[in-house]
């Protein structure tokens, strides 16, 4: 059973619905919410028939058909007309909520969606941000809640910079729904999860650059998909492309895609419609001026909601396709798709394989823009950040390319490293490099793992920075690090697993035992477990700007405890 019915099934267990009721929801996944409007009519008191239920739902007549005769007893003896016996109505009232309306005008939440909106961090351009109005990121809130059957689904937001995950828990929720989100900037990565930890609400977020790839963690996970993408074709069909792969459902799934274009460009919607064309979606409905934004007038500030269906091919094209889209997807800056290719060359790349002293042939290359003459070993970013390297490559130097286009990585790549030592080519102006107060950050940030040794700007081209560090010493850390550098080596794992292991190898060191449980409980004191089920490469971190604070320590007997760094 896949977790979704899982998680509805337990919400069903309580309920008295009939079991071949039951059956029919959890096999429409989302799409049970069309059986709901069934079924509220037939308890609306008024008997209907056949055709009126699928004229007043737009239902098929097959799928009326079969939730009447799922219904069973609860129906009535007529033939013709159909309604609930009075004995069963409040039963699918209540289950179904049938009473509910979507809300018009004001509402309360609002004044909250407002006040988030407004202490969320700035839009960046280079990013294509562009703040949707708080009105438009509930209404898309409660047309996911209204249209699809949510309880215990789960959705994934790709790019959030508008809030819709917290907008969509403002609106109200459903039983055992998690919204998760994905994105490439930390600053709001680090906004969504402090604030949805304020207000437990179900959000879990993930560093992800989908250019790269899709965390491993997001694959095949989904129910329903929402994504507000950079309006070029190139972005478009790179964000629903990773949309689909983390859909777990091509059956009942669904996407959700805001884009717009201006009035007086039809070929630039066209142009878009012809990018997605590969990926066979369904055009379920096109909602037009369904978002409206704070900025974007090309456009008249709106947007339409894209509504799309996969199809049994779409799978397979979107694997297909999606590691074959451009890098460069942005309408503005370095990874804009009119921006110029730009690789370091070969004078470049000489200096940067002269600070990793060491041979060609003991050098790991990672990313692209290397020059073809290098006779070093070679992995692509996805590889690299997707698994260890191989056993005989962990003692070669890393050479990684992160310029010009993936400088928000640089924290990922540091962490998934093994090597002795590191060398990081990055653009010049990350916030982990180009201030004192971004480069100390970052050096205590990886500190358990990497002692950085040189941090050059303008090296080895004007507009690009180099960072090199070297394997630190075990027994020259304090022991809560030894407990982060334990995860930081296993950066590809589950951080509860590898937190556990740290802990019990810290207290074997010390001539003590800790079993599993044990040390379970103690993480258990400072993470809930959705957060331990990921990895240090794709969890959410402070903002490198910001200060960091020392972690807790507290050693008392054989109890170690503290605040990770992740």
């Amino acid at each position: 059973m896949i977790a979704w019915a899982a998680g509805l099934s337990k919400i069903l267990e309580a309920s008295s619905l009939p079991e071949p009721v039951k059956a029919l929801l959890l096999q429409h996944g989302i799409g049970g919410r069309r059986i709901g409007e069934i079924y509220c009519l037939l308890a609306g008191g008024k008997p209907m028939t056949i055709d009126e239920i699928v004229s007043r739902t737009g239902a098929s007549r097959r799928l009326v058909e079969t939730a009447v005769r799922a219904a069973g007893p609860h129906v009535g003896d007529s033939h013709e007309e159909i309604s609930f016996t009075s004995e069963s109505v409040e039963l699918y009232r209540d289950f179904f909520r049938c009473c509910r309306s979507f809300p018009e005008g004001d509402h309360r939440e609002l004044a909250e969606m407002e006040s988030l909106v407004e202490a969320a961090p700035g839009p960046l351009a280079a990013l294509d941000h562009v703040p949707a109005i708080p009105e438009t990121v509930l209404k898309r809130a409660y047309f996911m809640l209204h249209t699809y059957e949510l309880r215990g689904a789960r959705i994934l937001c790709l790019g959030d910079h508008d809030l819709t995950s917290l907008g969509i828990f403002l609106a109200g929720g459903e039983d055992g729904l998690t919204v998760d989100v994905v994105d490439v900037d930390e600053r709001t990565l680090e906004y969504i999860d402090r604030e949805a930890n304020r207000r437990d609400f179900g959000v879990q977020c993930y560093f992800g650059d989908l250019r790269i790839g899709l965390p491993s963690a997001l694959k095949g996970a989904y129910d329903l998909i929402f994504t507000d993408p950079p309006y070029t074709p190139e972005g478009m069909r790179l964000f629903v492309s990773r949309g689909l792969e983390a859909l777990r459902d091509d059956r009942n799934g669904r996407l959700l895609v805001a884009y717009g274009f201006g009035e007086q460009h039809p070929a630039l919607g066209l142009s878009v419609q012809n990018a997605l064309a590969p990926l066979h979606l369904v055009y379920e409905a096109v909602l037009p001026g369904f978002n409206r934004y704070t900025a974007a007038q090309a456009i008249g500030s709106t947007a339409a909601m894209y509504v799309l269906r996969p199809t049994r091919r779409s799978a397979a094209a979107a694997r297909r396709l999606g590691d074959q889209s451009s890098t460069r997807v942005y309408t503005h800056g370095a990874q804009s798709v009119e921006s110029a290719s730009a690789n370091l060359g070969e004078t470049a790349t000489r200096r940067v394989i002269e600070l990793a002293d060491s041979r060609d042939d003991e050098i790991v290359l990672v990313g692209g823009g290397h020059p073809s003459s290098t006779r070093s070993h070679s992995r692509s970013l996805k590889e690299f950040l997707g698994a260890p390297l191989p056993e005989p490559l962990r003692m070669h130097a890393a050479i990684i390319n992160l310029y010009p286009e993936h400088g928000e990585s640089l924290l990922r790549v540091l962490l998934a490293a093994n090597a002795p030592r590191v060398v990081v080519v990055c653009p010049n102006d990350v916030p982990e490099v180009r201030d004192a107060k971004g480069q100390r950050a970052l050096a205590e940030l990886v500190g358990p793992k990497y002692r950085v040794v040189r941090m050059l700007r303008s090296t080895p081209t004007p507009d690009s920075a180099v960072v090199v560090g070297d394997r630190t010493v075990p027994d020259e850390l304090d022991p809560s690090d030894k407990v982060v550098r334990h995860v930081y080596e296993r950066a590809h794992g589950k951080i509860g697993n590898c937190w556990r292991e740290g802990l019990i190898a810290f207290e074997r060191s010390r001539g003590l035992e800790l079993a599993k449980g044990q040390a379970r409980e103690r993480i258990a004191r400072y993470c809930h477990r959705p957060e331990l089920l990921g990895t240090v490469v794709d969890r959410p971190s402070p903002a490198p700007s910001a200060r960091i604070g020392r972690r807790h320590q507290a050693i008392s007997g054989n109890r170690l405890s503290f605040e990770p760094k992740w």
